[in-house]
């Protein structure tokens, strides 16, 4: 089977689970700014992946409007970031970024990154900043609240390769 992984970037944890994938699958792995010059319909499993930025996927909206032309192809989204692998969080980010008509056709995975404060431009760190100050306002912050205060405090990462089995196997076998 010919894969093809596909990713956007910001600050490297997307850039390191591709790399990951495309060396255990032995396939191609390409960077959103080249996705030009591939042609997807010589592929048979096309991966995309991205981080979450505020909410958003970047580079999720031009994936999804690619699938209609990818009949018989085995495709699926991931996406990084930083909180931890929560069910409603993920299903949060599910519903801002997926198509409805697309949510039986492409499976999705979340793979937790981290945050690398390094890589960041202003405008993020300034984001960052915020919601660190909004968080630490809260009047009786839950432990979940401490818990997020703490992470955001510093760059962290929480990338490992063995948070790729589920969507190895996925692009592997269908299952």
């Amino acid at each position: 089977m010919k894969t093809l992984i596909l990713y956007h970037s910001k600050t490297g944890f997307t850039a390191q689970y591709a790399q990951w994938l495309a060396q255990d699958l032995s396939c191609a792995c390409v960077p959103y700014k080249s996705r030009k010059a591939i042609s997807l319909d010589t592929f048979d499993a096309i991966a995309f992946g991205s981080g979450l930025r505020a909410g958003i996927i970047p580079g999720a909206k031009w994936f999804f409007s690619q699938v209609p032309k990818l009949e018989g192809k085995r495709l699926a989204l991931f996406f990084t970031g930083a909180m931890p692998p929560d069910p409603a969080g993920i299903e949060r980010a599910v519903q801002q970024n997926v198509p409805p008509e697309a949510r039986e056709r492409v499976p999705v995975f979340y793979l937790w990154g981290g945050l690398h404060y390094e890589k960041m431009g202003f405008v993020d760190k300034a984001m960052m900043a915020a919601f660190r100050k909004m968080l630490s306002a809260k009047k009786n912050p839950t432990p979940e609240d401490q818990e997020a205060i703490r992470m955001v405090a510093s760059s962290f990462s929480k990338a490992e390769r063995e948070n790729l089995r589920e969507l190895e196997a996925y692009l592997r076998e269908g299952k």
